[in-house]
Protein backbone atom coordinates (compact mmCIF):
# COMPACT_ATOMS: atom_id res chain seq x y z
CA UNK A 1 0.00 0.00 0.00
CA UNK A 2 1.30 3.50 -0.82
CA UNK A 3 0.09 7.06 -1.00
CA UNK A 4 0.04 8.82 -4.31
CA UNK A 5 1.96 12.05 -4.94
CA UNK A 6 -0.17 15.15 -4.60
CA UNK A 7 -3.05 13.59 -2.72
CA UNK A 8 -2.99 12.16 0.80
CA UNK A 9 -6.63 11.22 0.34
CA UNK A 10 -5.94 8.65 -2.42
CA UNK A 11 -4.18 5.44 -1.47
CA UNK A 12 -2.88 2.85 -3.92
CA UNK A 13 -3.59 -0.71 -2.76
CA UNK A 14 -1.43 -3.43 -4.27
CA UNK A 15 -3.82 -6.31 -4.95
CA UNK A 16 -1.01 -8.85 -5.54
CA UNK A 17 -2.70 -10.01 -8.73
CA UNK A 18 -0.23 -12.63 -9.99
CA UNK A 19 2.59 -10.64 -8.35
CA UNK A 20 3.19 -7.31 -6.58
CA UNK A 21 2.61 -4.06 -8.50
CA UNK A 22 0.68 -5.61 -11.37
CA UNK A 23 -2.85 -4.52 -10.44
CA UNK A 24 -4.10 -1.89 -8.02
CA UNK A 25 -7.27 -0.80 -6.33
CA UNK A 26 -7.60 2.74 -5.03
CA UNK A 27 -9.02 3.97 -1.75
CA UNK A 28 -10.38 7.52 -1.66
CA UNK A 29 -10.90 9.02 1.80
CA UNK A 30 -12.91 12.20 2.40
CA UNK A 31 -14.37 13.57 5.64
CA UNK A 32 -14.72 10.19 7.33
CA UNK A 33 -16.14 8.60 4.19
CA UNK A 34 -14.47 6.11 1.88
CA UNK A 35 -14.75 4.86 -1.68
CA UNK A 36 -12.93 2.08 -3.50
CA UNK A 37 -12.13 2.37 -7.20
CA UNK A 38 -11.73 -0.97 -9.01
CA UNK A 39 -12.19 -4.02 -6.84
CA UNK A 40 -9.79 -6.58 -8.33
CA UNK A 41 -10.65 -10.14 -7.24
CA UNK A 42 -12.23 -11.81 -4.22
CA UNK A 43 -8.70 -12.57 -3.01
CA UNK A 44 -7.90 -8.84 -2.87
CA UNK A 45 -10.90 -7.92 -0.71
CA UNK A 46 -9.04 -8.57 2.59
CA UNK A 47 -6.15 -6.39 1.41
CA UNK A 48 -8.54 -3.59 0.56
CA UNK A 49 -10.33 -3.79 3.89
CA UNK A 50 -6.99 -3.78 5.70
CA UNK A 51 -6.02 -0.60 3.86
CA UNK A 52 -9.32 0.90 4.99
CA UNK A 53 -8.74 0.00 8.63
CA UNK A 54 -5.14 1.22 8.46
CA UNK A 55 -6.66 4.64 7.77
CA UNK A 56 -8.82 4.38 10.91
CA UNK A 57 -12.01 3.63 8.98
CA UNK A 58 -14.51 0.80 9.15
CA UNK A 59 -16.35 -1.02 6.35
CA UNK A 60 -19.56 0.75 7.37
CA UNK A 61 -17.96 4.02 6.24
CA UNK A 62 -17.47 2.85 2.65
CA UNK A 63 -19.99 4.75 0.55
CA UNK A 64 -19.06 3.70 -2.99
CA UNK A 65 -17.55 0.72 -4.79
CA UNK A 66 -16.65 2.12 -8.21
CA UNK A 67 -16.07 -0.25 -11.14
CA UNK A 68 -14.42 1.13 -14.29
CA UNK A 69 -15.38 -1.99 -16.27
CA UNK A 70 -16.27 -5.60 -15.56
CA UNK A 71 -13.06 -7.36 -16.59
CA UNK A 72 -12.41 -9.48 -13.55
CA UNK A 73 -9.12 -7.91 -12.46
CA UNK A 74 -11.19 -4.73 -11.98
CA UNK A 75 -14.57 -6.04 -10.83
CA UNK A 76 -14.17 -9.59 -9.53
CA UNK A 77 -14.10 -8.57 -5.86
CA UNK A 78 -17.19 -6.36 -5.99
CA UNK A 79 -19.76 -8.78 -4.55
CA UNK A 80 -17.35 -9.86 -1.79
CA UNK A 81 -16.84 -6.23 -0.78
CA UNK A 82 -20.57 -5.53 -0.87
CA UNK A 83 -21.04 -8.20 1.79
CA UNK A 84 -18.47 -6.53 4.02
CA UNK A 85 -19.51 -2.90 3.36
CA UNK A 86 -23.23 -2.72 4.24
CA UNK A 87 -23.71 0.94 3.28
CA UNK A 88 -21.86 0.85 -0.05
CA UNK A 89 -23.39 1.41 -3.48
CA UNK A 90 -21.74 0.16 -6.66
CA UNK A 91 -21.25 2.84 -9.34
CA UNK A 92 -20.55 1.61 -12.86
CA UNK A 93 -21.33 1.93 -16.57
CA UNK A 94 -24.93 1.07 -17.59
CA UNK A 95 -23.67 -1.78 -19.78
CA UNK A 96 -21.55 -3.14 -16.94
CA UNK A 97 -24.28 -3.13 -14.29
CA UNK A 98 -26.13 -6.17 -15.61
CA UNK A 99 -22.94 -8.26 -15.56
CA UNK A 100 -22.36 -7.44 -11.90
CA UNK A 101 -25.94 -8.35 -11.06
CA UNK A 102 -25.76 -11.56 -13.10
CA UNK A 103 -22.09 -12.48 -13.66
CA UNK A 104 -22.73 -15.88 -15.28
CA UNK A 105 -21.96 -14.77 -18.84
CA UNK A 106 -18.87 -12.91 -17.68
CA UNK A 107 -17.64 -15.95 -15.76
CA UNK A 108 -18.13 -18.29 -18.72
CA UNK A 109 -16.35 -16.00 -21.17
CA UNK A 110 -13.46 -15.61 -18.73
CA UNK A 111 -13.17 -19.38 -18.35
CA UNK A 112 -12.93 -19.66 -22.14
CA UNK A 113 -9.98 -17.25 -22.10
CA UNK A 114 -8.11 -18.63 -19.08
CA UNK A 115 -9.33 -22.24 -18.79
CA UNK A 116 -11.42 -23.39 -15.84
CA UNK A 117 -8.55 -24.42 -13.56
CA UNK A 118 -6.66 -21.16 -14.01
CA UNK A 119 -9.87 -19.16 -13.70
CA UNK A 120 -10.71 -20.75 -10.34
CA UNK A 121 -7.19 -20.17 -9.06
CA UNK A 122 -7.05 -16.52 -10.13
CA UNK A 123 -10.64 -15.35 -9.57
CA UNK A 124 -12.31 -17.75 -7.16
CA UNK A 125 -16.09 -17.68 -6.64
CA UNK A 126 -17.91 -14.58 -7.89
CA UNK A 127 -21.44 -14.11 -6.60
CA UNK A 128 -24.15 -11.79 -7.99
CA UNK A 129 -24.31 -8.24 -6.69
CA UNK A 130 -27.59 -7.09 -5.15
CA UNK A 131 -29.42 -5.21 -7.91
CA UNK A 132 -30.72 -2.68 -5.36
CA UNK A 133 -27.15 -1.64 -4.58
CA UNK A 134 -25.93 -1.13 -8.15
CA UNK A 135 -26.25 2.31 -9.76
CA UNK A 136 -25.61 3.01 -13.43
CA UNK A 137 -23.75 6.22 -14.23
CA UNK A 138 -24.51 8.22 -17.37
CA UNK A 139 -21.77 9.90 -19.38
CA UNK A 140 -20.89 13.16 -17.61
CA UNK A 141 -22.90 12.33 -14.48
CA UNK A 142 -21.46 13.66 -11.23
CA UNK A 143 -21.46 12.56 -7.60
CA UNK A 144 -20.58 14.79 -4.66
CA UNK A 145 -18.26 13.00 -2.27
CA UNK A 146 -17.53 15.23 0.69
CA UNK A 147 -15.76 18.31 -0.65
CA UNK A 148 -14.86 16.71 -3.96
CA UNK A 149 -16.79 16.00 -7.14
CA UNK A 150 -16.51 12.74 -9.03
CA UNK A 151 -17.38 12.98 -12.73
CA UNK A 152 -18.04 9.77 -14.66
CA UNK A 153 -17.02 9.70 -18.32
CA UNK A 154 -17.79 6.88 -20.74
CA UNK A 155 -14.62 5.79 -22.53
CA UNK A 156 -14.85 3.16 -25.25
CA UNK A 157 -11.86 1.63 -26.97
CA UNK A 158 -10.70 -0.97 -24.47
CA UNK A 159 -14.26 -2.09 -23.72
CA UNK A 160 -17.66 -0.75 -24.72
CA UNK A 161 -18.78 -0.67 -21.09
CA UNK A 162 -15.79 1.28 -19.75
CA UNK A 163 -15.88 4.52 -17.78
CA UNK A 164 -13.29 6.67 -16.04
CA UNK A 165 -13.68 9.00 -13.06
CA UNK A 166 -12.33 12.53 -12.76
CA UNK A 167 -11.74 13.46 -9.12
CA UNK A 168 -11.55 17.16 -8.27
CA UNK A 169 -10.00 16.37 -4.89
CA UNK A 170 -6.78 15.08 -6.45
CA UNK A 171 -7.28 16.60 -9.92
CA UNK A 172 -6.74 13.14 -11.31
CA UNK A 173 -8.54 10.54 -13.39
CA UNK A 174 -9.02 6.93 -12.34
CA UNK A 175 -8.52 5.39 -15.75
CA UNK A 176 -9.06 1.62 -15.43
CA UNK A 177 -7.54 0.37 -18.70
CA UNK A 178 -8.51 3.36 -20.88
CA UNK A 179 -5.13 5.01 -20.33
CA UNK A 180 -3.03 1.92 -20.87
CA UNK A 181 -0.52 -0.04 -18.84
CA UNK A 182 2.82 0.92 -17.23
CA UNK A 183 4.54 -1.41 -14.77
CA UNK A 184 7.02 0.19 -12.33
CA UNK A 185 9.26 -2.87 -12.38
CA UNK A 186 9.95 -2.35 -16.08
CA UNK A 187 10.73 1.38 -16.15
CA UNK A 188 12.80 1.12 -12.94
CA UNK A 189 12.33 4.72 -11.86
CA UNK A 190 13.25 6.14 -15.25
CA UNK A 191 10.87 7.83 -17.67
CA UNK A 192 7.63 5.86 -17.63
CA UNK A 193 6.25 4.09 -20.67
CA UNK A 194 2.62 3.54 -21.69
CA UNK A 195 1.22 0.72 -23.82
CA UNK A 196 -2.44 0.41 -24.73
CA UNK A 197 -4.51 -2.61 -23.76
CA UNK A 198 -6.43 -4.26 -26.60
CA UNK A 199 -7.60 -7.45 -24.91
CA UNK A 200 -10.52 -9.50 -26.29
CA UNK A 201 -12.94 -8.60 -27.74
CA UNK A 202 -13.90 -4.94 -28.05
CA UNK A 203 -10.69 -3.05 -28.93
CA UNK A 204 -11.44 -0.10 -31.19
CA UNK A 205 -8.47 2.11 -32.07
CA UNK A 206 -10.56 5.09 -33.15
CA UNK A 207 -12.61 5.01 -29.94
CA UNK A 208 -9.46 4.50 -27.85
CA UNK A 209 -8.03 7.72 -29.29
CA UNK A 210 -11.24 9.60 -28.53
CA UNK A 211 -11.17 8.29 -24.96
CA UNK A 212 -7.55 9.36 -24.47
CA UNK A 213 -8.44 12.85 -25.67
CA UNK A 214 -11.50 12.90 -23.41
CA UNK A 215 -9.29 12.10 -20.41
CA UNK A 216 -6.81 14.84 -21.31
CA UNK A 217 -9.68 17.32 -21.74
CA UNK A 218 -10.53 17.01 -18.03
CA UNK A 219 -7.41 19.06 -17.27
CA UNK A 220 -6.27 16.43 -14.77
CA UNK A 221 -2.64 16.43 -13.70
CA UNK A 222 -2.27 12.68 -13.24
CA UNK A 223 -3.80 9.34 -14.06
CA UNK A 224 -4.37 6.50 -11.60
CA UNK A 225 -3.66 3.37 -13.63
CA UNK A 226 -5.03 0.08 -12.39
CA UNK A 227 -1.91 -1.40 -14.04
CA UNK A 228 -0.12 0.26 -12.24
CA UNK A 229 -0.12 3.29 -9.94
CA UNK A 230 0.01 7.02 -10.51
CA UNK A 231 1.21 8.42 -13.86
CA UNK A 232 2.19 12.07 -14.20
CA UNK A 233 2.17 14.28 -16.11
CA UNK A 234 -0.98 13.00 -17.75
CA UNK A 235 -0.36 14.94 -20.97
CA UNK A 236 2.95 13.15 -21.53
CA UNK A 237 1.34 9.77 -20.96
CA UNK A 238 -1.39 10.59 -23.48
CA UNK A 239 1.15 11.22 -26.24
CA UNK A 240 2.81 7.87 -25.57
CA UNK A 241 -0.55 6.11 -25.36
CA UNK A 242 -1.60 7.45 -28.76
CA UNK A 243 1.63 6.15 -30.27
CA UNK A 244 0.89 2.70 -28.85
CA UNK A 245 -2.69 2.74 -30.17
CA UNK A 246 -1.36 3.59 -33.65
CA UNK A 247 1.11 0.74 -33.39
CA UNK A 248 -1.53 -1.81 -32.39
CA UNK A 249 -3.78 -0.66 -35.22
CA UNK A 250 -0.95 -1.14 -37.72
CA UNK A 251 -0.35 -4.67 -36.42
CA UNK A 252 -4.07 -5.41 -36.73
CA UNK A 253 -4.22 -4.16 -40.31
CA UNK A 254 -1.19 -6.23 -41.22
CA UNK A 255 -2.71 -9.32 -39.59
CA UNK A 256 -5.84 -9.06 -41.73
CA UNK A 257 -3.67 -9.72 -44.80
CA UNK A 258 -1.77 -12.65 -43.30
CA UNK A 259 -2.97 -16.09 -44.55
CA UNK A 260 -3.09 -17.54 -41.02
CA UNK A 261 -5.90 -18.43 -38.67
CA UNK A 262 -6.51 -19.63 -35.12
CA UNK A 263 -3.48 -20.28 -32.95
CA UNK A 264 -1.12 -19.63 -35.87
CA UNK A 265 -2.54 -16.14 -36.27
CA UNK A 266 -2.38 -15.44 -32.54
CA UNK A 267 1.25 -16.57 -32.45
CA UNK A 268 2.11 -14.37 -35.43
CA UNK A 269 0.47 -11.31 -33.89
CA UNK A 270 2.00 -12.04 -30.49
CA UNK A 271 5.49 -11.98 -31.97
CA UNK A 272 4.76 -8.69 -33.76
CA UNK A 273 3.45 -7.13 -30.54
CA UNK A 274 6.39 -8.44 -28.52
CA UNK A 275 8.96 -6.84 -30.82
CA UNK A 276 7.05 -3.57 -31.19
CA UNK A 277 6.42 -3.24 -27.45
CA UNK A 278 10.02 -3.90 -26.46
CA UNK A 279 11.28 -1.37 -29.00
CA UNK A 280 8.78 1.21 -27.76
CA UNK A 281 9.62 0.70 -24.09
CA UNK A 282 13.35 0.88 -24.76
CA UNK A 283 12.80 4.18 -26.57
CA UNK A 284 10.35 5.61 -24.04
CA UNK A 285 12.18 4.61 -20.88
CA UNK A 286 15.75 4.83 -22.07
CA UNK A 287 16.50 1.38 -20.60
CA UNK A 288 17.41 -1.89 -22.26
CA UNK A 289 14.98 -4.63 -21.33
CA UNK A 290 16.44 -7.60 -19.49
CA UNK A 291 15.26 -11.20 -19.26
CA UNK A 292 13.66 -10.39 -15.91
CA UNK A 293 11.59 -7.62 -17.56
CA UNK A 294 10.05 -9.80 -20.26
CA UNK A 295 7.76 -11.89 -18.02
CA UNK A 296 6.09 -8.63 -16.97
CA UNK A 297 5.08 -8.04 -20.59
CA UNK A 298 4.18 -11.57 -21.73
CA UNK A 299 0.78 -11.78 -20.04
CA UNK A 300 -0.52 -8.59 -21.66
CA UNK A 301 1.21 -9.38 -24.95
CA UNK A 302 -0.70 -12.65 -25.19
CA UNK A 303 -4.06 -11.11 -24.26
CA UNK A 304 -3.51 -8.26 -26.73
CA UNK A 305 -2.65 -10.78 -29.44
CA UNK A 306 -5.88 -12.65 -28.72
CA UNK A 307 -7.81 -9.40 -28.97
CA UNK A 308 -6.25 -8.38 -32.28
CA UNK A 309 -6.58 -11.91 -33.69
CA UNK A 310 -10.29 -11.87 -32.90
CA UNK A 311 -10.72 -8.60 -34.81
CA UNK A 312 -8.52 -9.79 -37.68
CA UNK A 313 -10.55 -12.99 -38.07
CA UNK A 314 -13.74 -10.95 -38.02
CA UNK A 315 -12.39 -8.68 -40.78
CA UNK A 316 -11.26 -11.67 -42.85
CA UNK A 317 -14.77 -13.14 -42.76
CA UNK A 318 -16.16 -9.91 -44.19
CA UNK A 319 -13.76 -9.91 -47.13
Amino acid sequence: MSRNPGSDSVITIDCHYYQPERAAAFLVVEDGRAAFVDNNTVFAAPLMLKALRDRGLQPEQVEYLIVTHVHLDHAGGTSALLKQCPNATVLTHPRAARHLINPSRLIESSKQVYGEEAYNRIYGVIEPADERRVRSMDDGEQVTFGGRTLTFLHTRGHANHHLVIHDTGSNAVFTGDSFGISYPAVHRGRRRYITCSCTPTEFDAAEARISAQKIVATGAERAYLTHYGVYAPLSEGAALLLQSIDQMEEILQEAVGVPKHGEDLIEHIEQRIRVATEEMITKQCGVALTESDRPWLEYDTHLNAMGLAYLAEKAKRKQ
